[in-house]
């Protein structure tokens, strides 16, 4: 069975590969700069990425919240289903109402799907965008006096590849968060 990790340059398709690969398992991570090339933006280039492939981890570039992402997702998936893929986990987040439709595509594609819902990244602030903030001393977030249990993108990896790879996880939801706040 042939792993597809879509999006496998981002912090957790990296992660999920590297483990698959551990494994001893065959994956294909895509992305733009990979061979096949993956792009979101350019759906001509998705059935070479599909070519083989039973299972696809999916992370949509940049966030499933932003616009055209509900459809570019359903597009896909009923593309991967065509193609033979019979095993879709997404990542997804959590409070967002447009990560919540592609949620809803998954689970009507017919597929066995199982959906990775979480918070913020911890990376976001060692890897991430966030860096240059924590380094000079002060990051400011529109969250108010919330608190966030951000989650470690090794432990979401973690989970696609027990979705990906293991039985009992079709039809299920993961909320992950991080240690209480």
């Amino acid at each position: 069975m042939t792993n597809l990790v879509v999006g496998g340059t981002g912090k957790t398709g990296r992660r999920v590969a590297d483990r698959l690969t551990a494994l001893g398992l065959p994956v294909r991570a895509v992305s733009r700069s990979s061979s096949p090339s993956f792009d979101w933006a350019d759906r001509a280039g998705w059935g070479a990425a599909l070519d083989g492939a039973e299972a696809a981890y999916v992370t949509y570039q940049p966030d499933l919240a932003m616009p055209g992402a509900v459809e570019d997702v359903r597009a896909f998936t009923e593309l991967a289903a065509a193609r033979g893929v019979r095993r879709i986990v997404l990542l997804s987040g959590r409070g967002e109402a447009g990560a919540e439709a592609a949620e809803q595509v998954v689970r009507a594609s017919g597929l066995e799907w199982t959906v990775v819902r979480c918070a913020w990244f911890m990376q976001n602030f060692s890897e991430g965008h966030l860096l240059g903030p924590v380094l000079d001393g002060v990051v400011a977030l529109p969250a108010g006096e919330v608190a966030e249990p951000f989650v470690n993108a090794d432990d979401i990896a973690d989970v696609a590849v027990a979705a990906l790879t293991g039985d009992g996880h079709a039809g299920r939801v993961y909320e992950l968060t991080g240690p209480s706040c």
